[in-house]
């Protein structure tokens, strides 16, 4: 699926004037897609001068960290969430899949930030998962960021903001995924 990125396009039009289908239109300054209408050529692909826009053609697991299961964890960092909330984004759309409980673990107090053990052990419940949303990341980070895309959340949200904020930054969590220096990556 052919998306355009809100914090990467100048509404220029270049990918208007490329599409042979006519399925390109600006609205608010931005050049938005009718995807009932794209044919999946990539010529706006090739012709954007900003590379705002992608073809984002492999399905991704989003796990959300969460206490309550309403809002993304915000008291802590989110490998100390209770549960993760997973979600499948494909073809355009986020479908909610199934709820995860974290491993419990005794970290070593030791250490005040980073226990590799907890890093571990999280990992081991976010199995097969691609990006872990949450609004703070620990020390961790070093060691998670290379299993997922972190992706941060500012301020107490909930889940759905959350899931809104993934598929409006949708173009940076890809770009960052295939990356090979991942830094994580704040969601606005």
């Amino acid at each position: 699926m052919v998306h355009i990125s809100k914090n990467k396009c100048v509404g220029c039009g270049s990918c208007i004037d490329e599409c042979a289908n006519n399925c390109i239109s600006i609205i608010d300054s931005f050049a938005t897609i009718s995807q009932d209408d794209c044919v999946q050529c990539h010529s706006c692909i090739d012709t954007c001068s900003q590379s705002a826009i992608i073809d984002i053609d492999t399905p991704l697991l989003v796990a959300v960290g969460t206490d309550d299961g309403e809002t993304i964890k915000a008291d802590n960092h989110v490998g100390m969430s209770k549960f993760f909330h997973v979600w499948a984004y494909e073809n355009g759309e986020t479908i909610y899949r199934e709820k995860r409980e974290n491993v419990k673990y005794k970290e070593d107090e030791s250490k005040t930030h980073g226990d590799p053990g907890k890093a571990k052990a999280t990992a081991s419940a976010l199995e097969n998962i691609d990006v872990l949303i949450g609004e703070k990341f620990g020390p961790n980070i070093s060691r998670l960021k290379n299993k997922f895309v972190c992706a941060v959340v500012r301020g107490k949200r909930t889940i759905a903001q959350g899931i809104d904020m993934l598929n409006e930054n949708i173009n940076e969590i890809v770009e960052e995924k295939n990356s090979s220096e991942k830094r994580g990556i704040v969601l606005t």
